[in-house]
């Protein structure tokens, strides 16, 4: 920026230079100076009202106990907590506990904003409606091994709505993702009282079925309230009354039920070999009654009684 172009002396304006008439010094064409003192001083406010953009802090580990976000009893632990700092929001990735085979992380990535969303400017964050994201093609880069598929089903937690997506990815593993925006809440006068806030879960797991990841997106509590204590709201489509996707029979599955494992097949034994056949020894029966004696007489005989015994031989006929 110049303020005159030739005989005058340059003056530094913003790191670079600027002309100064030499009369400014000399008292000659006091009112020239003053025109020239005026710009001047109006070219270094600008200087000073002008900043370079803010950009988001690095991020960084910090407690688990400052998650904004956990899941219910008996879910997946928490392994760590990253925050990254905006100028309109805080942004949390808190990682989850897992034992899947499937390519991926288990996590919550939440995201409150502290006001209005920004235009990614200046170091803020947009508030991204969820109309206007591609939530099938976040599900898939998520999990790039699993066939991941948009549920049809209405479902809410105590926040609000939610959707989700679910697959089954080759190792047998089921994975969901699920989404969901709880809107800001806006003061009587028309301002934004809390701003909104963003919640994104990714979780596989090799031995949960669908309906156990899903109580993940039901059961989940953020540390800090975002709706006042009294705040009463019908059953469809407001917070406090959990839905869940139930048919008339069963809950109703995205990826099905989870297939019954086949036993497998037990060996099959040899016959034993046959054992020689053992001998029975036959008893003959023993003669019961009372003993009747031979008759005794002369004969030719012998018998088996007592002593000899003569057995008469019968009579011979004459020729």
């Amino acid at each position: 920026m110049l303020l005159w172009n030739s005989g005058h002396r340059e003056t530094p304006i913003c790191g670079r230079s600027a002309t100064r008439p030499s009369h400014f010094r000399s008292g000659r064409g006091r009112l020239a100076g003053s025109v020239a003192s005026a710009i001047l001083a109006l070219s270094l406010a600008a200087c000073t009202s002008t900043s370079a953009p803010e950009t988001a802090r690095t991020a960084q580990s910090v407690p688990l106990a400052q998650a904004m976000i956990f899941p219910p009893p008996g879910g997946p632990g928490l392994v760590s907590v990253v925050e990254t700092n905006f100028a309109n929001a805080t942004r949390q990735s808190i990682t989850l506990a897992t034992d899947a085979r499937t390519r991926g992380e288990n996590k919550f990535t939440i995201t409150r904003f502290s006001g209005r969303g920004g235009d990614g400017t200046f170091g803020e964050l947009q508030d991204a409606s969820l109309l206007d994201a591609d939530l099938l093609a976040e599900a898939r880069a998520a999990w790039p091994d699993a066939n991941m598929e948009v549920s049809p089903y209405y479902a809410q937690n105590a926040y609000g709505p939610f959707g989700y997506a679910v697959g089954r990815a080759a190792s047998a593993d089921v994975c969901i993702y699920g989404w969901q925006r709880i809107a800001p809440g806006l003061s009587p006068s028309g301002n934004i009282s809390r701003g909104s806030v963003a919640i994104r879960l990714q979780v596989c797991d090799r031995a949960a079925g669908e309906e156990r990841l899903l109580n993940l997106m039901y059961q989940m509590r953020l540390r800090d309230p975002v709706f006042e204590p009294w705040r009463a709201s019908p059953r469809i489509g407001a917070a406090g009354a959990p839905i869940l996707p139930t048919s008339a029979e069963a809950p109703a599955l995205v990826a099905g039920p989870n297939p019954t494992p086949t036993p497998a097949p037990r060996p099959v034994q040899p016959a034993p070999a046959p054992q020689p056949a053992t001998p029975v020894a036959i008893v003959e029966p023993q003669p019961s009654g009372p003993i009747v004696p031979l008759p005794s007489g002369s004969g030719g005989g012998q018998g088996t009684g007592g002593g000899s015994v003569t057995v008469p031989l019968p009579p011979s006929s004459s020729n």
